[in-house]
């Protein structure tokens, strides 16, 4: 019981938050009775106060204006606390569940995890775009995703531009020599319009115009697509085919602003697909995007795989997994013992039983299983509170509230209130007989609170009210 009775007391002079108060007095039971000038562990009592007003100070036990008794305050708490040190008593520690870890030293890696999606090499593009008009005479890859092979013809097609220029070849070669510079002008302009060097051979040898000219594949790949009919017309400048190499693809994926200074290229990364669940493969990065895409806050990054067997396909999500350096012999505690408090990270250092320190801290990279590097505010070996710091931070804010309530009421009451002797219940009511007869105002809470006039109460807040002569 007198444990418990030192809880109760604790609680009050300390002001915790209502859900210990209510905790440890449930646990306490009844009223504690007065204290004597020192208890059983020796510490030494630096004054008495009142439970529901800790501006009401005695030098010895005693009632409170209210009926209730005074409980203590010790020197060693008594509100000199050093700015961000809280006292919880042990027990109350106990029923709080706090635990703490050791702030360590070690290696920390970052892995940041994001999605991506297959493309095709850019540099592994063709597209057939024509010079010249003309009409589409005979399609010969017909279908979108055919693989075609560099120089096979795609189609057939009539230019009345292209004939043209045929005859005009011709006749330069009927007229003069094959390397004069009308010759070399007229094949020119046939080879500037992409005819292929096999058909000006073909036409210089056979001497008659091809009234259909075949367009090649430029390169080997699938269609990815196709913007051509038979029979159609087609205009110069128009996109007919885009013919991609899927042997080797990219991976592009999307990293958050806040991870972009710890991508770089060279770092491994891994990609696991959706179809090919716990099957990795190991690449790295190859592009850095140097702008930021305003719309989504991401940069974009890429890897580059090689796809012999056409299993990376264009357009497939994948799961990319990006390995940041790391740094050795870093001090690291677990992220779950930083409170953000947005300007600022703090911690909660145990520096005893019962004491704990609120820091504040620098952290820098954020690894894996939740282990954080501290760039300053602890040591290592020191121990951090990883469960229980809100409440804690609820005290110590609590603790400078209470510290600046008390100095602005006992500075209002030096000036305002009645000097008081050591038995202020004996005070308050010598000052109420000597007002005996005459009319005065004071408060229902605090009678040591008397003043000519009516006004508020500078302890509680409350209006006064008017006593003496006919108004009692």
């Amino acid at each position: 019981m007198k444990q418990l009775t030192h809880i109760r007391t604790r609680l009050h002079s300390r002001h915790l938050p209502g859900l210990l108060l209510a905790l440890c007095i449930g646990l306490a039971g009844s009223a504690p009775p007065a204290h004597a000038a020192g208890d059983e562990d020796g510490r030494k009592i630096k004054h008495w106060v009142a439970p529901m007003d800790p501006t009401f100070i005695s030098d010895k036990p005693g009632k409170s204006p209210m009926g209730m008794d005074l409980v203590p305050v010790y020197e060693d708490e008594g509100g000199s606390s050093s700015a961000g040190l809280v006292k919880i008593d042990p027990v109350v520690v106990q029923n709080m569940g706090l635990r703490v870890a050791p702030v360590t030293r070690g290696t920390i890696t970052r892995r940041i995890r994001t999605v991506g999606a297959i493309h095709a090499a850019e540099d592994r593009l063709a597209v057939v775009n024509l010079r010249y008009s003309g009409w589409v005479e005979k399609l010969l890859v017909e279908e979108t995703g055919s693989a075609v092979r560099r120089g096979e013809p795609l189609f057939e097609i009539y230019s009345p531009e292209l004939l043209s220029a045929q005859e005009e070849y011709l006749l330069a070669l009927r007229s003069a020599a094959a390397d004069s510079p009308l010759v070399q002008s007229a094949r020119t302009r046939l080879e500037l319009w992409g005819v292929a060097p096999a058909l000006i051979k073909r036409l210089t040898k056979t001497r008659k115009p091809l009234r259909t000219i075949p367009v090649l594949a430029p390169s080997s790949g699938y269609v990815l697509s196709k913007e051509i009919i038979e029979g159609g017309r087609v205009k110069a400048g128009s996109d007919l085919y885009k013919i991609a190499d899927l042997d080797h693809v990219w991976v592009e994926a999307r990293v958050y602003e806040i991870d972009a200074p710890w991508i770089q290229v060279g770092q491994p990364a891994t990609m696991e697909l959706a179809f090919q669940d716990g099957a990795t493969r190991n690449g790295e990065i190859t592009f850095v995007a140097p702008t930021l895409d305003p719309r989504t806050r991401t940069v974009t990054v890429r890897m580059e795989f090689d796809n012999p067997e056409l299993k990376l396909k264009p357009g497939m999500f994948a799961t990319v997994r990006i390995d940041s350096p790391g740094r050795s012999d870093a001090l690291l505690l677990p992220s779950e013992a930083i409170i953000h408090s947005g300007n600022r990270e703090l911690v909660f250092v145990a520096l005893d039983l019962g004491h704990y320190e609120a820091r504040e801290i620098t952290t820098g990279i954020v690894g894996d299983n939740h282990r954080v590097e501290v760039l300053s505010g602890v040591r290592e070996g020191e121990r951090v509170v990883t469960s229980g710091q809100f409440l804690l931070d609820s005290e110590s804010q609590l603790q400078e509230a209470v510290q600046k309530m008390l100095a602005a009421r006992l500075q209002a009451r030096e000036k305002r209130v009645m000097p008081e002797s050591d038995d202020n219940a004996a005070e308050a009511n010598a000052a109420t007989d000597s007002n005996a007869g005459e009319s005065y105002w004071t408060c229902g809470m605090h009678p040591q609170v008397v003043q000519d006039g009516p006004g508020t109460c500078p302890i509680c807040g409350m209006d006064l009210t008017l006593k003496g002569g006919d108004h009692d």
